[in-house]
């Protein structure tokens, strides 16, 4: 069902019977929370600044020395920044008198706790209590410091204080803190890169002396030698290869050393004040099957690359097609490192004191670092791949030497082993100054675009809230309180009011205010002349005598029972008229006054009172129940006698039944009036008897959960449901409707 047919009738009940309750309810709305939104929304003045920064963010590649590249993914520094550790950091090195301004005039109200305490203090428990540092804290990462960035790494950091000195101190003292952690995080990191190079540059330099003398010893004994020509391209490419698997094992062994340092630093970074010792570096975990299975994955493309390599250009589809195909294997195995970690136990070293705060501490403090772990431990698996490729084509290329003499082997080694040496120092020689360079704090990640720029004041935003969320609450109260009552209360109007129900709509009959509302023939009304409303409701019941014949078709129905849901909603009105429109299509109808409570049809019509229907019902004999003509083609069946004490229940018993069927023979159709279905029980078992029902309702009073109701009873009672009948509908809008369509269509015909 489409909504859109329930809402609309609310909406348009609301705009004609409730506008004024809505405006009244959302003015008291008003008049009642905009002030009490003012009251709570008091905070003290605001003074706003604003500063710029660029945050070098990390390049499209991973690169495979993170010492020449010390910027990180925009991400990992933006959670650096909003970091609890950094606003902390920002508490110390505040003036007193700004921390002091963050106590005693906050901004942030942390409701939860209020209610807490409040429900605490009610069960007669003592209140939590924050610590001035907590408070601090939490005053400024919720309502004083704020961040925004853009793509590019452009960050503007937004300041907001009782004060403008405290706004320019809160500004300044985040990027000073920005500064100092990110190039101690470098420092740090570059020194433990620096010792390893150094130690592995000691180790290289002695294994190229050993080298080197070895190779001037054996030249000292054998002589010169040369390799053979058809030999000298192999030992050319072998000897290339070793040099780079020599440094593919010593880019390894350094991102191993950093990735152990990080992974240490990550553990003792929660309790950065416990006074516990560092605990031990951690044992490196086993690697997933996962990530096993896309090394060898890895491995296998890093050794085709090599084999493309020597056939091919840089430039060359195939290379860069499984150039691309790498490039995915390790995006691969980055995000099963990530899944690796996110699955791993997380514990807090020895010693380490909880945050009291209730704050997330290792997920803000190491977000930064987690990222950093991945990086590494990414760019770990990758040289793993990549030498175990170089080995395995080194290992191809000594097969093919086996031609070479043993001295020729030998030599061949030899030369080999210094020039790999000899790479392999220029290389770490290189990185050593790198890192140095780096843990002299020389290559920035933060830099400073725009210093705090002069403070200035900017309205409450707490209070623009609260008014904002005043008037918003008016607003749903000025227009819910009364679609509810709508909902609840909502009459039958339309045929769409009738749709929702699932009931289709026979005639929609007008309301007669100027003459009594009775059936007139078709040479009682003049067309001609304005449409009169005994016109139109004439015109309704001969609309409503075709639906019911057209509905009779399929299935014969010689008993209808007009009932409603509850009084005087016309039902009896309908009936006698819809008696009158049959008998003029010469139908022959008996209409029965069987509504035994309140009989109508007898007075409206003027019958002689005579034996009816509760005669009928005590007769100790079948008997026929007297038939008073009261229009050509029409007969009434009268209520007859007054109720006796067991009369109603005589409607439960088969004798009902028989009555009908006795006047159902004597007539074409008979139209039974009962009492409301919802009202008493009689009409109930009057529908069981009968052949079909048509309810009726009247527009604007019966509500629609009436009509629904009533239709569900009827349906448990086994009758069958003709449609609706809605009646008292405004003369106006089927005026309106008859003027336009059917009108020029009767004067087209009488000229």
């Amino acid at each position: 069902m489409n909504i859109w047919y329930i809402v609309k009738p609310i909406i348009m009940g609301v705009w004609r019977r409730r506008k004024r309750l809505a405006v009244f309810t959302f003015l008291g709305a008003v008049l009642l929370v905009v002030p009490l939104a003012y009251y709570l929304s008091r905070e003290p003045a605001r003074y706003r600044t604003f500063a710029t920064i660029l945050l070098e963010t990390q390049p499209d590649r991973i690169p495979l020395f993170q010492e020449f590249s010390p910027s990180r993914p925009l991400p990992v520094q933006m959670a650096i920044l909003r970091s609890r550790s950094i606003a902390e950091a920002v508490i110390e090195n505040l003036p007193r008198a700004s921390v002091q301004d963050l106590l005693q005039n906050p901004y942030y109200v942390d409701y939860s706790l209020a209610i807490k305490n409040w429900y605490r203090r009610l069960m007669g428990e003592p209140p939590e209590v924050e610590s001035p540092n907590q408070r601090a804290l939490k005053e400024l990462q919720k309502s004083r410091a704020n961040f925004v960035t853009d793509p590019n790494g452009i960050v503007t950091i937004t300041a907001e204080a009782s004060t403008p000195q405290v706004a320019v101190d809160i500004a300044n003292v985040y990027i000073d803190v920005l500064l100092s952690r990110t190039r101690s995080f470098n420092i740090d990191d570059s020194r433990t890169s620096r010792e390893f190079i150094q130690q592995q540059i000691k180790e290289v330099g002695k294994q190229l002396t050993t080298s080197d003398e070895s190779l001037r010893a054996f030249t000292a004994a054998h002589g010169g030698l040369k390799i053979p020509e058809q030999s000298q391209a192999v030992v050319t490419r072998l000897s290339q290869t070793e040099a780079t698997l020599a440094e593919i094992q010593a880019n390894r062994k350094i991102a191993e050393t950093r990735l152990q340092a990080l992974k240490t630093k990550a553990l003792t970074e929660p309790a950065p004040s416990s006074a516990a010792a560092p605990p031990p570096a951690p044992a490196p975990p086993p690697v997933s099957p996962r990530i096993q299975q896309l090394r060898q994955q890895l491995t296998r493309l890093e050794t085709v690359l090599l084999d493309l390599k020597v056939r091919y250009t840089e430039e060359h589809p195939r290379v860069v097609l499984i150039e691309g195909q790498i490039g995915d294997m390790k995006r691969q195995i980055a995000d099963a490192v990530k899944e690796n970690q996110s699955t791993a136990p997380t514990t807090a070293p020895a010693g380490s004191t909880p945050n009291p705060g209730g704050t997330n501490t290792v997920s803000d403090d190491r977000a930064f670092l987690n990222e950093q772990l991945v990086l590494l431990e990414t760019s770990v698996h990758s040289l793993v791949a990549q030498e175990e490729a170089l080995r395995q084509q080194a290992d191809g290329l000594r097969k093919n030497l086996g031609g070479l003499s043993r001295n020729e082997l030998e030599y061949s080694r030899l030369v080999r082993e210094v020039e790999s040496s000899q790479r392999l120092y220029g290389v770490l020689s290189e990185k050593l100054a790198g890192a140095r360079i780096r843990e002299q704090g020389e290559m920035r990640v933060v830099k400073v675009i725009d210093p705090p720029l002069a403070p200035s004041a900017v309205p409450s935003q707490k209070r623009l809230t609260f008014l904002a969320l005043a008037l918003g609450l008016a607003v749903v109260l000025g227009a819910g309180l009364p679609a509810i009552l709508e909902w609840l209360r909502r009459p039958v109007e339309t045929e769409d009011d009738v749709a929702t129900i699932g009931l289709p709509v026979l005639a929609v009959v007008p309301r007669v205010t100027s003459c009594p509302p009775k059936f007139l023939k078709s040479s009682e009304v003049d067309v001609k002349g304005r449409l009169s409303e005994g016109f139109l409701f004439s015109e309704a019941f001969r609309g409503l005598r075709a639906a019911i014949q057209f509905a009779l078709r399929t299935e014969r129905a010689r008993t209808i029972l007009v009932t409603s849901p509850f009084p005087a909603e016309g039902k009896s009105t309908v009936l006698m008229n819809l008696g009158l429109a049959f008998a003029e299509a010469r139908w022959r109808v008996v209409v029965a006054d069987t509504d035994l409570q309140r009989p109508s049809l007898g007075r409206s019509m003027r019958a002689a009172s005579n034996a009816g229907l509760v005669d009928a019902l005590h007769a100790t004999e079948k008997s026929e129940v007297p038939l008073s003509p009261v229009a050509d083609g029409m007969w009434l069946a009268s209520r007859g006698s007054m109720l006796q004490p067991h009369t109603r229940s005589m409607l439960a018993t088969d004798r009902l039944r028989e009555i009908l069927e006795d006047m159902a023979g004597r007539a074409d159709l008979v139209l039974c009036d009962s009492s409301p279905v919802l009202l008493m029980p009689d009409g109930l078992f009057l529908a069981a008897a009968v052949d079909a029902v048509i309810l009726v309702a009247s527009a604007g009073t019966t509500r629609c959960r009436d009509l629904a109701q009533a239709k569900s009873a009827l349906e448990a009672a086994g009758t069958r449901i003709l449609g609706v009948v809605i009646n008292n509908v405004p003369t106006s809008a089927l005026r309106r409707y008859y003027r336009r369509y059917y009108k020029p269509y009767l004067r087209s015909a009488t000229t």
